[in-house]
């Protein structure tokens, strides 16, 4: 595409009619069909304007969706191109601006790699563009007799550069998972007698996510004060780690080890009650000496019962396996739930179906969960 251009001001008008012989056309312009500038002499001249398009081809480590990488070197792999059938050589130019090595459009050529870079919140732009440089070298003021800049000087490179705008953290962060969990009996693996586990999780950097794993297994979690829930009864491990703008993962945090307690299944002389302080939101009840509760057999290095108390409850005897009997006064202080030790940590190991008794006549138990697990401590 090429369009007639005047070359001369109508301010010199005057000087150049003088200047001029007769039969010269005054003022001068430029004439159109052209693929390449040629240089005014005393009449027309050509003007090529259809200007090279600059095409990034590659980029070594493209920005993620969030626009942000996790490299301090980025390098550019890109050319230029004419769009009709100007045969000029084509040059190319680059330009950064941000935070560090920042520079005005200065030669370049493909790939361009920028090392070093310092993290930033501040974005960096890359941008390169496409010059005819024939084109550009040919300004209509050459002609001596008339001394005008060329008026629209950007023509003969590309006013849409190609380019690429991205933010960048190298550092990796660190995470911490603070569940809110105490047992004096075992704090290396604590008891949590609830199906939730609150959890708050934190970084040493801002605007992070986090991926969670309970047993090896991926569940959703936020950042802040979270709710680990819908545990299953048994054993579990947590762990977490962060994810920050850039892609780059923390250390996943030490493992947490904790156990949930079983509510075990009713049984004949036994029936159920709602009740709101309870494990899974019920209660078993009885008044009839020899119900029994069983659990499945397992190994046992601890036991402990949940239940609740008050002065006019009877007596349970619980054993496991073919081991003694260890009996249980539930008639103590009223309370909506307790947590009654039958087997400590440092009693040893043994394995069999854990049986539940009513061993008192006409008053009632009531039995809400039992935690049976192998012994914590190292060596057990």
């Amino acid at each position: 595409m090429t369009r007639t251009r005047r070359t001369a001001a109508l301010a010199i008008g005057a000087l150049t009619a003088v200047l001029l012989p007769v039969g010269l056309a005054s003022p001068s312009y430029a004439s159109p069909g052209c693929l390449a500038e040629q240089r005014p002499a005393l009449g027309a001249g050509c003007d090529d304007e259809v200007p090279p398009e600059t095409t990034l081809t590659a980029v070594s480590t493209p920005a993620n969706a969030d626009g942000w990488v996790a490299t301090s070197t980025m390098s550019f792999t890109f050319t230029g191109q004419h769009t009709d059938g100007d045969q000029d050589p084509i040059a190319l130019q680059c330009r950064l601006t941000g935070p560090a090595q920042a520079h005005d459009w200065t030669p370049c050529t493909s790939p361009r790699t920028y090392g070093g870079l310092a993290d930033s919140d501040q974005p960096y732009a890359f941008a390169v563009r496409a010059v005819d440089a024939a084109d550009q070298a040919i300004v209509y003021s050459a002609n001596p007799l008339l001394p005008l800049g060329d008026d629209e000087p950007g023509e003969d490179l590309d006013a849409s550069p190609a380019g690429l705008t991205w933010r960048q953290d190298t550092t990796a962060p660190v995470a911490f998972a603070t569940p809110d969990a105490y047992d004096a009996q075992t704090p290396q693996r604590p008891v949590v007698p609830s199906r939730r586990l609150p959890v708050r999780l934190n970084s040493s950097e801002s605007g992070v996510r986090f991926e969670c794993l309970l047993d090896g297994n991926g569940v959703p979690c936020t950042p802040g004060s979270w709710v680990l829930g819908d545990i299953a009864s048994g054993d579990h491990s947590f762990t977490a780690r962060a994810v920050d703008r850039a892609g780059t993962s923390s250390a996943w945090t030490e493992p947490f080890a904790f156990s949930v307690p079983t509510e075990p299944a009713r049984r004949a002389g036994w029936k159920k009650k709602r009740s709101s302080a309870a494990f899974d939101g019920s209660v078993l009840v009885s008044r009839k000496k020899g119900a029994r509760l069983v659990l499945r057999t397992t190994t046992v290095g601890e036991l402990r019962l949940y239940a609740p108390t008050a002065p006019s409850y009877g007596k349970v005897r619980i054993r496991v396996g073919s081991t003694s009997w260890r009996t249980v006064d539930l008639g103590r202080a009223k309370a909506s739930q307790r947590e009654i030790v039958v087997i400590d940590q440092f009693s040893g190991t043994r394995r069999g179906k854990v049986v539940v008794e009513v061993l008192s006549s006409g008053r009632t138990v009531k039995v809400d969960a039992v935690l049976a697990r192998a012994n914590v401590r190292k060596g057990g």
